[in-house]
């Protein structure tokens, strides 16, 4: 399980027949509706590397509210009632949940002491976000406040992240890297001033584009429009007036620190899975194949994503995900029994 990693992505506007042909230019998304446990519509929108985010709108309760379109990001949990608990106790504010969500799942919609909002999410069944994943999928997310001090503690409690200072720490700019309970570097956290920040304290969420240029254009284009730019990314605004980042990935960006990357002992689990399969090869030994087996169906089970050929993901063939999953967990407990 991903606990504390993102794995999914979602707009709340105001006008979906608006926003759903701009991200379709933009990022070359197809639809499709599903519906939620609530009965309302939850379009999901896939890129080519599979689906990719979910567009809805806007609840009435926020629009009461007042709240402009927003775009959310969702963090992988073990328990949605005891992250909802904890997040009460460290400061935080629950707006919606735990409630039902789709394939089994629970959300609960919670803001940071500064009110930065983010959706944490239980049994998702969803791969963890891919930093180099191709146009139109969610590659980064970065947390923009004006108090680091104040929401560093309240999300270590929640997720067990560490917060690395990267440059500027205890000055007005001040930039984290958010690490996991593993040591990866899953988030950055960002300390701006107003004037840089804008009035908000939010969570980016960075989308894939293979060519920055031509996307600004068509946010332009499109209705949309370009608030700020750096290096690394861009923050553009949908014509309903949500705001993303827009950014090339780097090339061969590691998703775990350069050192471990780099490492020659990184691969030593399929290297010694190899010299396990010849062993077993050449001395008779077929019930080792029984452990290949349940070695594939674990992480399957826990990822949602399984591989024949292809990756197959749960949620968008389950049926095809589940033959595939039981196939192994047969098979392994059909080979360790006669091999033993």
């Amino acid at each position: 399980m991903a606990v504390g990693d993102f794995v999914w992505c979602d707009l709340s506007t105001l006008r979906p027949e608006t926003t759903r042909p701009f991200y379709r230019d933009l990022f070359g998304w197809d639809y499709s509706v599903n519906q939620l446990p609530d009965g309302s519509d939850y379009t999901v929108a896939a890129s080519r590397v599979g689906e990719a985010a979910g567009i809805f709108e806007m609840p009435r309760k926020f629009q009461e509210m007042k709240l402009p379109s927003f775009w959310m990001g969702y963090i992988e949990v073990g328990d949605a009632d005891a992250a909802v608990a904890s997040a009460r106790e460290n400061g935080g504010k629950v707006e919606l949940g735990p409630v039902p969500f789709q394939d089994g799942a629970r959300i609960a919609l919670i803001r940071d002491p500064l009110g930065a909002g983010f959706t944490v999410i239980e049994n998702s069944g969803l791969p963890v976000r891919s930093d180099n994943a191709l146009e139109g999928s969610m590659i980064w997310n970065a947390l923009y406040v004006s108090d680091a001090a104040r929401v560093i503690s309240f999300y270590e409690h929640l997720f067990g992240w560490r917060f690395k200072p990267s440059s500027g720490a205890g000055e007005t700019y001040s930039h984290y890297q958010i690490l996991n309970s593993n040591g990866r570097h899953v988030a950055d956290l960002v300390q701006a001033p107003e004037a840089l920040r804008g009035s908000f304290e939010f969570w980016g969420i960075h989308f894939s584009v293979a060519d920055r240029d031509r996307a600004k254009a068509t946010v332009e284009a499109k209705g949309g429009a370009v608030l700020y730019e750096d290096d690394d990314a861009v923050l553009v605004q949908d014509p309903d007036g949500a705001a993303f980042f827009v950014a090339v990935p780097k090339a061969g960006a590691p998703s775990e620190d350069a050192s471990a990357s780099k490492s020659p002992f990184r691969y030593w689990k399929p290297a010694a899975a190899l010299a396990v399969l010849w062993g077993a090869f050449l001395l008779d030994q077929s019930w080792v194949w029984g452990l290949i087996f349940l070695a594939w169906a674990i992480p399957a089970l826990r990822t949602g994503e399984t591989h024949l050929i292809e990756p197959v993901r749960k949620r968008e063939t389950p049926v095809l995900f589940w033959s595939i999953t039981l196939t192994w967990i047969i098979l392994s407990a059909a080979v360790l029994i006669y091999g033993l």
